[in-house]
Protein backbone atom coordinates (compact mmCIF):
# COMPACT_ATOMS: atom_id res chain seq x y z
CA UNK A 1 0.00 0.00 0.00
CA UNK A 2 1.12 3.48 -0.71
CA UNK A 3 1.62 5.99 2.07
CA UNK A 4 0.32 8.67 -0.28
CA UNK A 5 -3.34 9.56 0.33
CA UNK A 6 -5.32 10.40 -2.72
CA UNK A 7 -7.36 13.56 -2.22
CA UNK A 8 -10.66 13.50 -3.99
CA UNK A 9 -12.21 16.85 -4.71
CA UNK A 10 -15.81 17.69 -5.37
CA UNK A 11 -17.32 16.10 -8.46
CA UNK A 12 -17.11 18.03 -11.70
CA UNK A 13 -19.92 20.49 -11.94
CA UNK A 14 -20.56 20.52 -8.18
CA UNK A 15 -20.11 24.28 -7.98
CA UNK A 16 -22.56 24.83 -10.82
CA UNK A 17 -25.06 22.40 -9.25
CA UNK A 18 -24.76 24.17 -5.89
CA UNK A 19 -25.32 27.55 -7.55
CA UNK A 20 -28.35 26.20 -9.45
CA UNK A 21 -29.80 24.87 -6.17
CA UNK A 22 -29.26 28.26 -4.52
CA UNK A 23 -30.94 29.99 -7.48
CA UNK A 24 -33.97 27.68 -7.38
CA UNK A 25 -34.39 27.95 -3.62
CA UNK A 26 -33.85 31.69 -3.78
CA UNK A 27 -36.57 32.07 -6.41
CA UNK A 28 -38.99 30.02 -4.29
CA UNK A 29 -38.29 32.09 -1.20
CA UNK A 30 -38.10 35.44 -2.97
CA UNK A 31 -40.51 38.09 -1.80
CA UNK A 32 -42.82 39.47 -4.50
CA UNK A 33 -41.42 42.91 -3.78
CA UNK A 34 -37.94 41.81 -4.98
CA UNK A 35 -36.76 43.64 -8.04
CA UNK A 36 -35.48 40.65 -10.01
CA UNK A 37 -35.47 41.03 -13.76
CA UNK A 38 -38.16 39.29 -15.81
CA UNK A 39 -35.45 37.66 -17.93
CA UNK A 40 -34.24 35.76 -14.84
CA UNK A 41 -37.76 34.43 -14.22
CA UNK A 42 -38.19 33.36 -17.86
CA UNK A 43 -34.84 31.58 -17.93
CA UNK A 44 -35.77 29.74 -14.75
CA UNK A 45 -39.09 28.46 -16.08
CA UNK A 46 -37.52 27.34 -19.35
CA UNK A 47 -34.85 25.33 -17.55
CA UNK A 48 -37.23 23.65 -15.10
CA UNK A 49 -40.17 22.33 -17.11
CA UNK A 50 -42.97 20.64 -15.16
CA UNK A 51 -43.24 16.87 -15.01
CA UNK A 52 -46.05 15.74 -17.33
CA UNK A 53 -47.88 13.67 -14.71
CA UNK A 54 -48.32 16.66 -12.41
CA UNK A 55 -50.71 19.55 -12.77
CA UNK A 56 -50.43 22.94 -11.05
CA UNK A 57 -52.92 23.92 -8.40
CA UNK A 58 -55.12 26.74 -9.62
CA UNK A 59 -55.55 29.75 -7.36
CA UNK A 60 -53.03 28.51 -4.81
CA UNK A 61 -51.41 31.94 -4.42
CA UNK A 62 -47.72 32.72 -4.65
CA UNK A 63 -46.60 29.28 -3.45
CA UNK A 64 -48.17 26.64 -5.66
CA UNK A 65 -48.25 22.95 -4.81
CA UNK A 66 -48.04 20.34 -7.55
CA UNK A 67 -50.63 17.58 -7.63
CA UNK A 68 -50.71 14.29 -9.52
CA UNK A 69 -52.86 14.52 -12.64
CA UNK A 70 -56.49 13.76 -11.94
CA UNK A 71 -56.11 14.31 -8.18
CA UNK A 72 -57.23 17.22 -6.00
CA UNK A 73 -56.04 18.10 -2.52
CA UNK A 74 -58.73 19.27 -0.09
CA UNK A 75 -58.65 20.01 3.63
CA UNK A 76 -61.59 19.25 5.89
CA UNK A 77 -61.83 19.82 9.63
CA UNK A 78 -63.47 16.84 11.31
CA UNK A 79 -64.29 15.81 14.85
CA UNK A 80 -61.58 13.70 16.46
CA UNK A 81 -63.91 10.70 16.82
CA UNK A 82 -64.80 10.94 13.11
CA UNK A 83 -61.12 10.90 12.17
CA UNK A 84 -60.53 7.93 14.47
CA UNK A 85 -63.42 6.04 12.84
CA UNK A 86 -62.11 6.91 9.36
CA UNK A 87 -58.59 5.76 10.25
CA UNK A 88 -59.97 2.50 11.64
CA UNK A 89 -62.05 1.89 8.51
CA UNK A 90 -59.06 2.61 6.26
CA UNK A 91 -56.88 0.17 8.18
CA UNK A 92 -59.62 -2.50 8.07
CA UNK A 93 -59.88 -2.11 4.29
CA UNK A 94 -56.12 -2.22 3.80
CA UNK A 95 -55.75 -5.21 6.11
CA UNK A 96 -58.58 -7.12 4.42
CA UNK A 97 -56.91 -6.56 1.05
CA UNK A 98 -53.43 -7.49 2.25
CA UNK A 99 -52.09 -3.95 2.05
CA UNK A 100 -52.55 -3.89 -1.73
CA UNK A 101 -54.64 -0.73 -1.54
CA UNK A 102 -53.05 2.63 -0.78
CA UNK A 103 -54.44 4.78 1.99
CA UNK A 104 -55.76 7.41 -0.42
CA UNK A 105 -57.58 4.69 -2.42
CA UNK A 106 -59.28 3.36 0.72
CA UNK A 107 -60.33 6.87 1.79
CA UNK A 108 -61.61 7.55 -1.73
CA UNK A 109 -63.70 4.37 -1.66
CA UNK A 110 -65.18 5.30 1.73
CA UNK A 111 -66.06 8.81 0.56
CA UNK A 112 -67.53 7.51 -2.71
CA UNK A 113 -69.68 4.99 -0.82
CA UNK A 114 -70.86 7.76 1.51
CA UNK A 115 -71.64 10.09 -1.40
CA UNK A 116 -73.80 7.35 -2.93
CA UNK A 117 -75.90 7.42 0.27
CA UNK A 118 -76.54 11.18 0.29
CA UNK A 119 -80.33 10.83 0.44
CA UNK A 120 -80.16 8.60 3.52
CA UNK A 121 -77.64 10.93 5.16
CA UNK A 122 -79.86 13.96 4.51
CA UNK A 123 -82.85 12.14 6.02
CA UNK A 124 -80.88 11.12 9.12
CA UNK A 125 -79.45 14.61 9.66
CA UNK A 126 -82.86 16.21 9.08
CA UNK A 127 -84.45 13.91 11.67
CA UNK A 128 -81.68 14.76 14.13
CA UNK A 129 -82.17 18.50 13.58
CA UNK A 130 -85.94 18.20 14.01
CA UNK A 131 -85.43 16.23 17.25
CA UNK A 132 -83.16 19.01 18.53
CA UNK A 133 -85.81 21.63 17.67
CA UNK A 134 -88.74 19.78 19.26
CA UNK A 135 -89.80 21.29 22.63
CA UNK A 136 -89.03 19.09 25.62
CA UNK A 137 -86.97 16.64 23.55
CA UNK A 138 -83.54 18.13 24.18
CA UNK A 139 -84.46 21.16 22.07
CA UNK A 140 -85.72 24.56 23.28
Amino acid sequence: MSAHKRVIGPPKGAAQAAQAARDVLGSRLRDDSDTGTPEDETAHTQVHTPHTSLTPVSGAGPRQRREPAGKTRKTYYLAADTVAALDEAVERIRSALGGRVDRHEAIGAIITAGAAQTDQIVAALRAELLRDLAPGEGGQ
